[in-house]
């Protein structure tokens, strides 16, 4: 039945090869939107992974609650149970990057203005492996807390306007401290940071340069932020991660931005929508296609019905012929949509050119690196499938409502 179906199928090369080449470009267009679409949105979501939340982070149960300075923990406790945590896993291939953090908010004044901003006291070793807000500072505005620079801290570029400051400038960080004393600290700008895709009004300092202003005990942070290799490694271990801290506050990056766990749920519903769109145009031309090929053949399947072919099996040939049609369209499309797609994987496509840092503007990504994986690959397949399905049911029925002896007489 399915050799039958092949060869009724090129009885008519014209029309079968031009509603396949319009498959072939339907499901090309469909293919790389898909994965157009899921690398922006991927991009989006590792982007800010990568420059703000980390895949985890550990608290003091009540710091989130409203900053509380005292809500603090010591670094040596829970980074040995890290690193216990690593090795009893290394079988499993769960490296980690631990970075420690105060989070201290507090008022940036200059001469010219004043901005309540979040100052993250870090040890830049440990920083630039878990985060990459050390990238986007241009060679032309510093560097990421350099050693030449006595008290330096790094801001945004935000920061700096407000404040009307430059690389060099001098400005005044005033924060709390645990007894409620107001604390005064006089930092230097040595560097400038441009990531419009993420809350700006964080800036970086040194642990060491200011420690001693918050009058904490020795070796206390606020916050360990955990970056693993993915976010499918990160879904495996932050239960494990919750199980080690029972009396923390363990966050993965879902709850701590509920916006990038929308993105990441909708990933694939927009891509198969989008998908099912362009089937869904295509399906009217499969349809006309195989119900011209069934009026052209009225004669034909009377005398199969005449010869004692069941309804059943001209109902199953129709449908055969009308899938394969479908699936030999649909697998030209992906595969040319699949062949385009992976090079830019590596590559990325700079959208600047055509609309600046417009989408920046809103948190998303401007170089957008397209996705494409076996299950995105499946679920093309399964909805061209269902798409060739639901295409043959009306000729296929058309073809069992002929009459042998009416459709013989046909001329």
């Amino acid at each position: 039945m399915i050799k039958f179906a092949w060869r009724n199928i090129w009885r008519n090369k014209v029309r079968s090869g031009v509603i396949i080449s319009a498959i072939a470009i339907g499901l090309f267009s469909g293919t790389f939107t898909f994965s157009f679409i899921t690398g922006w949105l991927v991009g989006t979501i590792n982007n800010d992974i990568e420059t703000q939340c980390s895949h985890i982070q550990i608290h003091d149960k009540t710091f989130l609650t409203n900053y509380d300075i005292n809500a603090c923990f010591k670094r040596d406790e829970v980074e040995e149970k890290i690193k216990q945590f690593c090795s009893e896993d290394a079988a499993n291939h769960v490296s980690t990057k631990t970075a420690y953090r105060l989070n201290l908010t507090g008022m940036l004044a200059s001469p010219y203005n004043a901005i309540g901003v979040t100052a993250k006291a870090v040890w830049e070793d440990e920083e630039k492996m878990v985060t990459t807000v050390w990238k986007y500072i241009p060679d032309t505005l510093g560097t990421f807390l350099d050693n030449d620079t006595r008290m330096a801290i790094v801001i945004s570029k935000k920061i700096a306007e407000k404040l009307k400051v430059k690389l060099g400038s001098k400005i005044v960080f005033t924060f709390q401290d645990v007894i409620g004393d107001m604390q005064s600290i006089a930092f230097r700008v040595c560097g400038i940071y441009n990531i419009p895709t993420i809350q700006t009004l964080n800036v970086f300092i040194r642990y060491r340069d200011v420690f001693d202003y918050t009058n904490l005990p020795f070796g206390s942070v606020h916050e360990a932020a955990v970056r693993f290799a993915d976010i499918e490694t990160c879904s495996m271990a932050f239960p494990q991660l919750k199980n080690i801290f029972p009396d923390m506050d363990v966050q993965d990056w879902n709850e701590l931005n509920p916006a990038l766990s929308w993105y990441f749920a909708y990933t694939d519903i927009m891509g198969i929508f989008i998908l099912s769109i362009f089937l869904f145009a295509l399906s009217f031309g499969i349809i006309n296609t195989m119900l011209m090929a069934v009026l052209e053949r009225t004669r034909e399947l009377g005398i199969l019905m005449a010869i004692g072919m069941s309804k059943g099996k001209i109902f199953n040939m129709i449908m055969l012929e009308t899938l394969l049609l479908t699936l030999v369209g649909g697998l030209v499309g992906t595969l040319i949509g699949s062949i385009i797609a992976i090079p830019l994987m590596k590559t990325g496509i700079d959208l600047t050119p055509f609309m600046g840092d417009y989408f920046e503007d809103y948190g998303f990504a401007s170089i957008v690196t397209p996705v494409l994986h076996a299950k995105m690959l499946l679920q093309i397949a399964t909805l061209v499938i269902f798409a060739g399905i639901v295409s043959a049911i009306y000729p296929a029925r058309k073809a069992l409502k002929l009459k042998p002896l009416e459709a013989i007489r046909e001329v």
